[in-house]
């Protein structure tokens, strides 16, 4: 007869067997996973200690903590007290430095109606080319000063004398100079010289865009390159650019005998102006109106005349030589399938 071999049960199913905790929670469904430890009053029967001491709430340490959120909002009360102190600082700053622009345009202005001492008419015109450099909200107003004073001290009439001078006052040639120079993207409005008696005013490479000079006599003026010639009688081009005129309005300007080389007179109104024996080499004279405009005996070679109007121009014995006159502008009645429309002009003024 085979005998029968028994396993004998292994430590855990005779720990169930016993009635261990483990066994009851079997009994009732629930396992307790191999990773979660036992709960530490369940270990040996006992509670732990260290455990329990470790979740307990240090009350020591709640003095340091208040003192803590106490400085963190000290250092934010001061940071938006230390802003604010620095902005109201800033606006006083700025507020003196209006008031000190101020006193200076006072007595800068002062300066210029000076009728004793030229020298300190001089001053007063640098000290308003400072000023309107270093404020650009001021540099209107001084332009317009500086603009006043060249119509009030230099008329038309005063070309109609008798003897009519050769050049400007020094004062008002000073004047010129500063406005030619000036930084144009500042300016409001455009610059008004009109009806002005400029006669042999030096205005090389002078940014003169956009300004009123309608009327102006301008008489022997230079506002362009200064060409020579050498040994063979070539003309010689130098560095110097010529003065910016662009956008400019020269209504029934005199030009006589004018300097303009290399000049820019882009969309420049110049109809019906008086241009004889001006000197006009490589202008540019892109989209101008030359309408009526007496050119007799002027320089034009090099010229740009691409969409000007020359419309009952005159242009008796006017040196064009490489002057493209197939790209002028032409009235309609008068073009013909070989004639280009006008381009259109460029606006530089506001």
């Amino acid at each position: 007869m085979r005998r029968r071999i028994t396993k004998q049960p292994d430590k855990r199913v005779r720990r169930i067997a016993e009635g261990s905790p483990a066994a009851t929670r079997t009994r009732s469904g629930l396992r307790t996973p191999a990773h979660r430890p036992l709960p530490a009053q369940t270990r040996n029967g006992k509670k732990d200690d260290k455990t329990t001491e470790r979740h307990r709430w240090d009350w020591s340490q709640t003095p340091l903590i208040l003192t803590a959120i106490a400085a963190v909002g000290a250092l934010y009360f001061n940071t938006q007290q230390t802003s604010e102190a620095l902005q109201a600082t800033r606006d006083q700053i700025g507020v003196s430095q209006q008031g000190q622009l101020t006193d200076r345009f006072s007595k800068a202005v002062e300066q210029l109606g000076n009728k004793d001492s030229l020298e300190v008419r001089l001053g007063g015109i640098y000290a308003l080319e400072r000023i309107a450099r270093d404020s650009a909200r001021d540099h209107p107003t001084v332009m317009e000063v500086l603009s006043a004073y060249v119509r009030e001290h230099a008329p038309l009439s005063l070309c109609s004398d008798v003897a009519p001078p050769a050049r400007p006052s020094t004062d008002v040639q000073a004047i010129l100079t500063v406005i030619g120079r000036r930084d144009a993207q500042h300016d409001r409005d455009a610059l008004d010289l009109n009806g002005t008696c400029l006669r042999g005013a030096e205005l090389n490479s002078a940014n003169l865009a956009c300004a009123n000079l309608a009327g102006a006599d301008l008489v022997d003026v230079n506002l362009g390159k200064t060409f020579r010639t050498d040994r063979d009688s070539h003309l010689v081009f130098p560095g110097d650019r010529g003065a910016n005129l662009s956008g400019a309005s020269l209504v029934g300007a005199n030009f006589a005998t004018a300097i303009l080389n290399s000049a820019d007179l882009t969309g420049v109104d110049l109809s019906d102006a008086t241009l004889p024996g001006a000197s006009l080499f490589n202008a540019k004279l892109y989209g101008a109106s030359l309408y009526g405009a007496d050119l007799t005996g002027a320089g034009l070679a090099g010229a740009d005349l691409t969409g000007a109007d020359i419309t009952s121009a005159d242009l008796t014995q006017v040196d064009r030589q490489g002057v493209d006159l197939s790209r002028i502008y032409v009235p309609y009645r008068q073009r013909n399938a070989e004639m280009l429309p006008p381009p259109t002009t460029p606006h530089y003024c506001r």
